[in-house]
């Protein structure tokens, strides 16, 4: 025992284990202090004192009397205010309950029923129903739904179901009754049905979790018997809320509702609240799926508040982050984790999409450059031109896209369709764009259809989580070229697949993808720059790259690409002993036998099977040993790529043409020239040997009509060539 004095003292008024076993042994409930903390006339010299200004008048009196044995101060838990900070104190009070034991085991069948996301949720709320006691549904405030209960001197209970039938039972007070809520409600009196006393409502109003909870059957107008259009609004809410108020068929028609969504806490209040209202009242769910989600925390893992100088305000958000970026923040995050929200993160947001914005405006400058404008009804079946493979693997990518987010979206997952998108933008900007550049330079028609086809397909997927900027950019794309196009995306329906499906072809890129990351990797390591040509690349375990051999080739800056040859490093394999052992005991040693004598096989997701048990790759150790020299190597399970480092002039002299054009281009920009802009171009006497090799090359990559060695010259200049 760490805290208190050992000796517990019984305050059935004041603690909720005391006030169990005060009913228990039948003691009295004795509670001194009124709602805000006072004590009672009744109670003495204490009489208006607040608990925490009577502390020390206590203790004095106790020694007063020579009661006190000891009086000494230690810190201890004690329950506060989470919003402001004031010590709290528990008081007994009478309230009004629903009893819930009747009604357990429907609300259970009926959630059984509900489909929940993520499933857990499903279980939290069973557990709330199994362990739920009575609901309190009673608050002693001054707004808010008013208690319809009259209770009589008699002992009679009269419930009021209606404004009507208050009207039939009222004495007095109706003719003032602007609004259902306090004031005017609590100047109704009305007769006592069993001995004709004249009954006043009780004071309280209801848990707002009652409105909550009434929502699926009061707002679409269940029972009511006909359609009252602008609704019942009175008093001040007249004229600011003019929804109409359905009639029941509405309601039979609308109920229940297809899903609903809000986070982890509202299982056991706004969930928890509806289920039972309209399980009470029609026996059944008031919804058949909902989604679920964590806490939404400050960047710093804490709670969100003001006192704590981590809260940001929805006005500062929608200014600093943008409506859309805040979205992706919320949809693309996993509902099973925290969010911490906060500037950083929405800096991330920012700077991927902008990968989105880059793509539209590369299609947009090229396409206003070419003269070429996009045609409404290549979105119906892809562009009717002949494509080039890397259009059509572009075109299958699209369809996997619309696929993978409808089914997404079905089961109510945006954060999967968000990873859908990033991953189909990856390949459009970061592959197709890069890979096919060159085609935009020119009206290559295959190109630029696939491109707007694909740009298209993105928004209309993604829409719905990103709408401002899916408009903004769709406006750009489609409404404004195609005369015959909806204005809006939102009108313009869910795309359809375009008859592209190609599996294999995705497959082989996706590897190829693959390699070339590999092929960068082996470069870094051995510390040779991306754009030193290098003479030959050897692959092994990717077969079905072969295909893109030219895409490798141009990738990885090589000028020959081998599949299987020679292998040039030696891949060896040992236990993780403190992950493997404790899963496979003894065994083990086996493992690591067979392991050293190469008897092992590696599967395509990189796990090994040895011994006859199958290892994970965190359950190893892997090692490479290089028994080539002069080679780069990088494996990642089955897939290896060596690069033969070996330098001769002409590959050297390649390298230096690389670096050339990239300071030539770096120079356009600085100069502030147009894509378009033509060049002259001066060069100093060190880059000779490159334009005597070379000229047409360089020409062409930075738009240079005329290239001259100038001898006074010490770095390149150039001059914009005035169009003809």
């Amino acid at each position: 025992m760490d805290q208190g004095t050992g000796i517990v003292h019984i305050a059935p008024g004041s603690g909720s284990e005391d006030f169990e076993l005060g009913k228990r042994e039948g003691l009295a409930v004795i509670m001194p202090v009124d709602e805000s903390g006072h004590f009672y006339p009744d109670f003495g010299w204490l009489a208006g004192m607040d608990t925490d200004a009577a502390r020390q008048p206590i203790v004095d009196e106790l020694e007063r009397q020579g009661l006190l044995v000891e009086s000494t101060e230690y810190v201890h838990s004690y329950p506060h205010c989470w919003r402001c900070g004031t010590p709290l104190i528990f008081r007994i009070a009478d309230d009004w309950y629903i009893a819930v034991d009747t009604i357990r085991d429907d609300l259970r069948e009926a959630n059984a029923g509900v489909e929940w996301t993520p499933a857990y949720m499903g279980k939290l709320m069973d557990d709330w129903l199994v362990n739920m006691g009575d609901w309190n549904i009673s608050r002693r405030r001054y707004y808010g739904l008013p208690l319809p209960f009259f209770p009589c001197e008699c002992g009679h209970l009269t419930v009021v179901g209606s404004k009507a039938e208050l009207a039939g039972l009222a004495v007095s007070g109706m003719d003032q009754l602007e609004e259902l809520h306090r004031p005017w409600v609590d100047r109704v009196t009305i007769r006592c049905e069993k001995c004709g006393g004249d009954v006043n409502r009780i004071a309280e109003v209801g848990d707002v979790w009652l409105d909550a909870g009434i929502v699926p059957l009061a707002t679409l107008g269940w029972e009511n018997p006909e359609w009252v259009e602008g609704g019942y609004a009175t008093g001040a809410a007249a004229g600011l809320t003019t929804a109409d108020l359905p009639d029941h068929s509405y309601w039979e028609e609308w109920f229940p509702a297809d899903w609903v969504t809000e986070m982890r806490e509202q299982v056991r209040l706004w969930f928890y609240s509806q289920l039972f209202m309209s399980v009470a009242m029609v026996g059944r769910s008031p919804f058949r799926a909902v989604l679920g989600y964590e806490k939404m925390l400050a960047e710093d893992g804490r709670e969100m508040h003001g006192s704590w100088g981590n809260l940001i305000s929805a006005e500062e958000a929608f200014e600093r982050m943008g409506a859309d970026v805040m979205r992706w923040m919320y949809c693309a995050h996993p509902p099973d984790r925290n969010l911490l929200f906060g500037y950083g993160g929405a800096h991330e947001v920012r700077r991927r999409l902008l990968t989105v914005w880059n793509s539209v405006k590369f299609f947009v400058d090229y396409a206003n450059i070419e003269g070429f404008r996009p045609d409404y009804s290549d979105l119906d079946g892809g562009p009717d031109v002949e494509l080039a493979e890397i259009d059509r693997w572009m075109l299958a990518r699209a369809d996997e896209a619309i696929a993978a987010a409808r089914a997404a979206f079905e089961h109510w997952r945006a954060d999967e369709v968000a990873q859908v998108f990033e991953s189909y933008i990856d390949d459009l900007s970061n592959w197709y764009i890069r890979r096919n550049r060159r085609r935009f330079y020119t009206l290559d028609e295959a190109a630029f259809r696939t491109l707007w086809v694909a740009l298209v397909t993105a928004l209309r997927v993604v829409s719905p989580i990103m709408p401002f900027l899916t408009e903004e950019l769709w406006s750009t794309l489609v409404a404004e070229p195609c005369d015959d196009a909806p204005e809006s995306v939102h009108l313009a329906g869910w795309p359809t697949e375009f008859g592209f499906e190609d599996p294999e072809l995705v497959a082989s890129m996706s590897v190829t993808r693959d390699l070339v990351e590999l092929g960068r990797r082996a470069r870094f390591e051995a510390g040779a720059k991306l754009r030193q040509p290098l003479r030959t690349v050897r692959i092994r375990g990717a077969e079905g790259a072969r295909r893109h051999s030219d895409i490798i080739r141009d990738e990885l800056r090589v000028k020959e690409v081998e599949f299987g040859g020679e292998a040039v490093v030696e891949v060896s394999y040992k236990p993780d002993f403190p992950v493997l052992g404790p899963r496979i005991g003894p065994k083990v040693k086996e493992v690591a036998a067979a392991l050293a004598a190469g008897e092992f096989e590696v599967r395509d997701d990189g796990s090994l099977v040895s011994a006859g048990e199958t290892l994970a790759p965190n359950e190893v150790v892997r090692t490479e040993t290089v028994i080539v020299e002069g080679w780069g190597v990088a494996q990642d399970g089955n897939l290896s790529v060596a690069l033969d480092l070996a330098l001769d002039e002409e590959l050297v002299r390649e390298g230096r043409v690389y670096d050339l054009v990239r300071a030539l281009n770096d120079l356009r920009k600085q100069e502030g020239l147009a894509l378009t802009d033509r060049i002259r171009l001066r060069l100093p006497p060190e880059h000779a040997d490159l334009v005597e090799s070379h000229r047409e090359w360089i020409s062409e990559e930075v738009l240079a009509t005329s290239i001259e060695i100038d001898e006074t010259l010490e770095s390149p200049a150039l001059e914009r060539q005035a169009a003809q």
